[in-house]
Parts: structure tokens; sequence; C-alpha cells
């Protein structure tokens, strides 16, 4: 199996590397903002570590196969409940349990954290005792939107793979390969909006019209008019969504530039419509600070209201 990733050379290097060799960490810290294929990449090394055959992962082996459908035995993700916002000290220590239990069918278990920027210090002092003194053929995978989240110990403690966005022509060219439907113009105008990030450039591309798309071009509208009870009720949808939070502002973004390039309204200039894009991207930037999500939208919707 080739590597999974659009750019990020140096961590193909490292990780392809280690796989060859037989000489996989026992700690990883994946890092990056969503849409970089963090997941991806802790599937790709999981499969790679409990894989029987040749040029791991193969995909042709039983372990291969079960890895590729989320069902090996001997590989198992926690995260936050559903409805929390942490993953609790509780979840760690039962991870520690079933950590000293041998493997099932493998050679070796691998255990993925995701969301591991959401332990408190308790449950990262307590994930630190193992990680210290980890059981044999035990592999720990931390899944984190940024490692400054994490304590020092546990950074250290780790082999730490940080993700970037790759350059725009490689961008370009992987999500040519994903369709041939998109012009290469709407695909780099997605990747700006998305400041070049793959994952979220591709949701908001997928479907000419789906429910994120649609919901974008309704806020906007709402933005023009002025009509905040509008905009309340499109965000209120997003208001608990973590995960589609990131793509319905990307969206917006996106319905901004093209916005932007059509001069969407007589009465509105090309220049407001950049302001708004600036503004929003600033607000963006407080969606990695776990920010309370009613506030978020208060925020961009207040400065519609000033700008429009």
């Amino acid at each position: 199996m080739s590597f999974p990733l659009v750019g990020n050379s140096k961590v193909k290097g490292a990780i392809c590397g280690a796989i060859a060799c037989g000489k996989i960490p026992h700690a990883i810290i994946i890092e990056g903002e969503k849409g970089l294929g963090k997941h991806t990449l802790a599937k790709y090394i999981s499969a790679a570590a409990v894989c029987s055959g040749d040029n791991a992962p193969c995909l042709k082996c039983a372990q291969c196969h079960l890895a590729d459908i989320d069902s090996h035995p001997d590989i198992a993700t926690i995260a936050a409940p559903t409805g929390k916002k942490s993953i609790a000290v509780a979840q760690i220590r039962e991870l520690i349990a079933e950590a000293y239990v041998k493997p099932h069918q493998a050679a070796r278990r691998v255990f993925i954290i995701d969301g591991a920027h959401t332990m408190n210090e308790q449950s990262q002092n307590t994930l630190l005792k193992v990680l210290e003194e980890p059981p044999a053929d035990i592999i720990f995978i931390l899944i984190a939107e940024t490692k400054a989240m994490l304590l020092d110990t546990i950074i250290s403690r780790c082999v730490l793979f940080s993700l970037s966005v790759p350059e725009e022509n490689e961008a370009v060219k992987y999500i040519s390969g994903k369709t041939d439907k998109l012009s290469e113009k709407d695909i780099r105008e997605a990747l700006n909006s998305c400041g070049f990030n793959i994952g979220t450039a591709l949701n908001v591309l997928s479907g000419s019209k789906n429910a994120v798309k649609v919901a974008a071009e309704q806020f906007l509208e709402a933005a023009i008019k002025k009509d905040e009870l509008s905009m309340m009720k499109i965000a209120h949808t997003y208001e608990k969504d973590r995960v589609g939070v990131d793509g319905f502002v990307a969206a917006i973004k996106y319905e901004i530039s093209l916005a932007i390039k059509k001069k969407y309204k007589s009465k509105i200039t090309a220049k407001k419509m950049f302001e708004y894009y600036e503004a929003v991207t600033l607000y963006e930037k407080n969606l990695k600070t776990n920010i309370n999500l009613s506030l978020f939208f208060a925020g961009i919707i207040c400065k519609a209201v000033e700008i429009f």
C-alpha cells in the first residue's frame, strides 16, 4: 500500500522507513488541523503494525483486511463519549488494563487515542505511567489537533508527526484524481478558501447542492440582508457539531470567494465581501481553541451586520 497522504514528505520518509525496518515507535503523536489526514495516517500505521505479509501494509493478508474494514481485534480506538468534550480518566484506565492483555491475532496491538488533546491533566498523567514502561508489542497512537494541549512529559515519550497542508499543485492533482466532474478552477477556488486543506476542500466540493453548501449559501444571503434571525437559525444546526462546523465555515468562505468574483449584488461591493471574508477567517482561528460555538457564530453574525 502506498503512503496515503499528499505532501508531508518528511513524515512519509520517517514512517515508511520505520515500517520497513520493523521499528514502529511504541508511542506516536499525530498532530494537525482537521482535514489533513490524521485518521488516515493512524489507520495506515495500524495496518502496518498488524500486517502478516510482505511490504506492510500489504492489503492482501487477513490482518490487513480486518484493519481495512475497522474490525481487527488488536486495533482499538478510544475517544470522548458522545455528548462529552473530553476523554475521561476512567477510559484511560480501561485502556491501560486492556494493554496488558496479549494480542488476539496479530503480533502486536494498537491503541488509538482519538482527540488526545481533549484529555485533562489527570488523564494524561494516568496515560504517562504506561508510556514510561509500556508493555511489549504495544503501540499507542495519539491523534491531536495540536501538541500544545499535551503535557511535555507525554510529548517527550512519543515520536511526533506534524501534518501540514500540501503544496497547491499537489492538492489539485490529488482532488482531480478523485473526480472528473470538477474543473481545475473550481478545485483551486475551494482549496484557496480552505487554506489548501484537502479534507475540508473535498467536503466543500462534494455535491453541487449538498446540505452544507446550501446552508452556506443561505447564510451568506441572510448576512447580506442583515437578517440576523435567519443567520442564527442556520448556524444553530452547527452550534453543537464540532466535527461539521469546520466544513460549514469553509463552505461560507467558499461562497464569499465566489461572490467576490461575481460582484454578488450591485449594492454590495467586492471590497465589503473581501472584508467579511477576512473577518470570518480571523474568527475561524478560534475554532482551534475549543471556543463555545454559540459565541463563535454570534461573532461572525455581528460582523456581518457591521460590514454589510
